[in-house]
């Protein structure tokens, strides 16, 4: 399973570590079997290059949909499922 499609994710807190901010979001209807809490990590240098609300907006939804939706990457990697590598 996965997180419902629509899902509504609340921003409810924060921690700073060494590697950036953690993004605390927490869905109050997140699907059967899936937990309520979601974290995202957005390094401090990406976040060197937010000057607007907007622009952090968009930056913490695409690291959510990304992480959570697999947006840009399971189109690519989808179809390698099942697939055999040899290496020698």
């Amino acid at each position: 399973m996965t997180l419902r499609a629509n899902a509504t994710l609340t921003f409810t807190s924060y921690e700073v570590t060494n590697e950036g901010i953690d993004f605390h979001f927490v869905s109050p209807d997140p699907g059967p079997g899936e937990p309520s809490d979601y974290f995202v990590l957005i390094t401090d240098a990406e976040l060197a290059t937010v000057t607007t609300q907007l622009q952090l907006r968009t930056l913490v939804r695409d690291r959510l949909e990304r992480k959570l939706r697999a947006a840009g990457i399971a189109s690519k990697l989808d179809q390698f499922i099942g697939q055999s590598l040899v290496i020698a």
